[in-house]
């Protein structure tokens, strides 16, 4: 039978693994696929992807050692690089996901106005400049409050010995834990929050007029074929496509053209209700799973060290973690284009296409 630590070490691999192999699967895959290069939210997705791709690297791998040794192997100096790039690539990656909720609205709210490629490159440049400085404001300020020692310990460079075992431990004071809070996660979760439930409005409210209007006509002509140009849309992103097919109806009609009664597109507006609701409940459902429960923590900790154990912290700090296993699943595996680049690249059919997706260099 295995051991608690055997079985705690398994579910560190499985969250780092997962992270690595679907993040490194979205840049593949935007990198390669011209369809999925065209399409400026992708932009974002790739920049969500890097910084969840270095939290698995840079942070969750050292994380893992240290949680399972007991103890920190690496050094002083990279103690301090490790807890730097904890919280720049952490606050990257939920500033990230705050920029593809604005850019989503916008793009619904706003379908006329044009965003040019270049104002994304720097919003995103933005992102990593605000979460580089949060990152490295500890110690440049040296906010970061240590555990004084006695008994043979002693406080050096952020790390907390015990006789001969170095810990990389970051004890915040109460100013800088409010501060990061409030900056990393408090106002960008308040704004995805805002967002999006102005965007399930929006799209509600356009649903509703569209049911009114089909009441109102005693038939109703549908081209399927301008519905499917809709759900192919390259420009369309995964849950764009289900407000989009407000103004649609049925999706397998064999006919090309047939009249519908507005009963039916009412019942199929409702069941689009259902699938944006759901689909914008996973996506902030599992955001604050993931992240409330660690800023909380955090911060009541900067405040009482005592009352929150070691093992609390650590479990919170691997459910935010986590996060960076999700986001990739989340925000990609809904989006046809990608579900069509994953499994060329996967099953190994990557010989030129008209998608361009070319993994083998043969493509000219």
């Amino acid at each position: 039978m295995l051991s608690a630590a055997s079985i705690l070490l398994l579910v560190y691999a499985a969250i780092i693994l997962v992270a690595l192999g679907g993040n490194l699967l979205v840049c593949v895959a935007v990198f390669c696929d011209r369809i999925l290069r065209r399409q400026q939210e992708n932009l974002f997705l790739v920049s969500l992807a890097v910084s969840d791709l270095l939290i698995s690297l840079l942070v969750m791998l050292f994380a893992a050692a240290n949680d399972t040794l007991g103890y920190w192997p690496f050094g002083r100096l990279y103690c301090q690089i490790w807890i730097c790039f904890d919280i720049t690539c952490t606050t990257a990656s939920i500033l990230n996901l705050s920029a593809i909720a604005l850019h989503r609205f916008l793009n619904i709210s706003r379908p006329l106005v044009y965003v040019r490629r270049r104002k994304i490159c720097i919003v995103i440049a933005f992102v990593w400049l605000i979460s580089a400085t949060i990152g490295f404001t500890q110690i440049i300020l040296e906010l970061a409050q240590r555990d004084e020692g006695n008994g043979g310990r002693n406080e050096t460079d952020g790390i907390k010995y015990d006789d001969s075992y170095p810990r990389c431990e970051l004890r915040l004071k109460p100013f800088y834990a409010l501060g990061s809070s409030m900056c990393s996660f408090v106002i960008p979760a308040a704004m995805m929050v805002l967002l999006y439930t102005r965007l399930y409005l929006f799209a509600r409210k356009h649903a509703k007029i569209m049911r009114i209007q089909l009441q109102q006509t005693a038939n109703f002509a549908v081209t399927p074929t301008a519905c499917e140009g809709i759900r192919n849309s390259a420009n369309v992103e995964f849950y764009d496509r289900i407000f989009a097919m407000c103004h649609c109806c049925h999706k397998n009609d064999p006919t090309v053209s047939e009249r519908v009664k507005p009963k039916n597109t009412s019942s199929q507006l409702c069941i689009t209700d259902q699938k944006a609701r759901l689909t914008l409940g996973v996506i902030m459902g599992t955001f604050l799973i993931c992240w409330l429960p660690f800023f909380i923590v955090n911060v009541i900790r900067s405040f009482l060290p005592d009352l929150i154990s070691d093992v609390q912290f650590k479990a919170v700090t691997w459910l935010g973690y986590a996060n960076s296993t999700a986001n990739p699943i989340i925000y990609t595996i809904l989006n046809r284009d990608f579900r069509i680049a994953f499994k060329k690249i996967l099953f190994g059919n990557v010989l030129c296409s008209s998608r361009d997706v070319c993994l083998n260099g043969s493509c000219g």
